[in-house]
């Protein structure tokens, strides 16, 4: 395999390096940046997140699994993110390999059983950001086709905390909830809300800006790099 001739590295290794690059753009400007996550900076600066790279350009069902098993048997692993750099798939398609990916681990978890819920992100643009499905998907436009893993046991430890969900939405949100809340609410719901806030705060178009140009620096490096972006 041919090397970089900057770093020295061989060209796969070079795409792996900036896929991870280009993720934690994603992360630390989106994700974090505009408070997105409850937990998200708070368990990378604790180094609870683990980044991989697949290189294949097909996703492989096999190799998702395995992942989820090595994740899942990692104590000091929270949240997991495997990336797939060179899989050009729409969202739909990637969705149903995620799920694909989920049912085969389901089968076959490893020690300890079922620890990791996955879902699926990927750079394909969604239509109408204001409808609250649509609003998730558009904020989860990392750079690659990507899976997220959470351990099972942060999950439940973020309901525990609080019914309303204050403890560990955004501060924003949380202010924005009558005092006199009580009812439990699914962690999903109190997050996306929580994000569907930020979006109108900020506006659709800065949130795009910042999105755009994380596309645009891909597209530039991959093509650097004799890959298609």
């Amino acid at each position: 395999m041919p090397s970089d001739p900057v770093g020295g590295m061989t060209a796969d290794e070079a795409l792996a390096r900036e896929a991870k690059r280009l993720f934690r753009r994603y992360t630390v400007e989106i994700v974090e940046g505009l408070d997105m996550c409850p937990w998200a900076e708070a368990a990378r600066r604790r180094s609870e997140v683990s980044e991989s790279v697949e290189l294949g350009r097909s996703p492989d069902i096999a190799a998702g699994a395995a992942w989820a098993r090595r994740l899942g048997e990692d104590r000091s692993v929270e949240i997991g993110f495997l990336i797939w750099p060179r899989v050009k798939v729409s969202r739909a398609e990637f969705v149903a390999y995620v799920q694909a990916v989920r049912e085969a681990y389901g089968r076959e978890p490893g020690r300890g059983g079922v620890l990791m819920a996955m879902v699926a992100f990927h750079p394909e643009p969604e239509p109408d950001p204001t409808r609250p499905l649509s609003l998730i998907n558009f904020i989860r436009r990392c750079p690659d086709p990507t899976i997220q893993a959470i351990r099972l046991s942060t999950l439940e430890e973020l309901r525990q905390r609080d019914g309303t969900g204050k403890r560990f939405m955004p501060m924003s949100a949380a202010l924005a909830l009558p005092l006199n809340v009580t009812a439990r609410r699914p962690l999903h719901e109190v997050v996306s809300e929580a994000n569907q806030q930020t979006v109108e705060r900020l506006g659709v178009p800065r949130v795009e800006a910042i999105l755009a140009d994380i596309h645009r620096d891909r597209d530039r490096t991959y093509r650097a790099l004799g890959e298609e972006p």
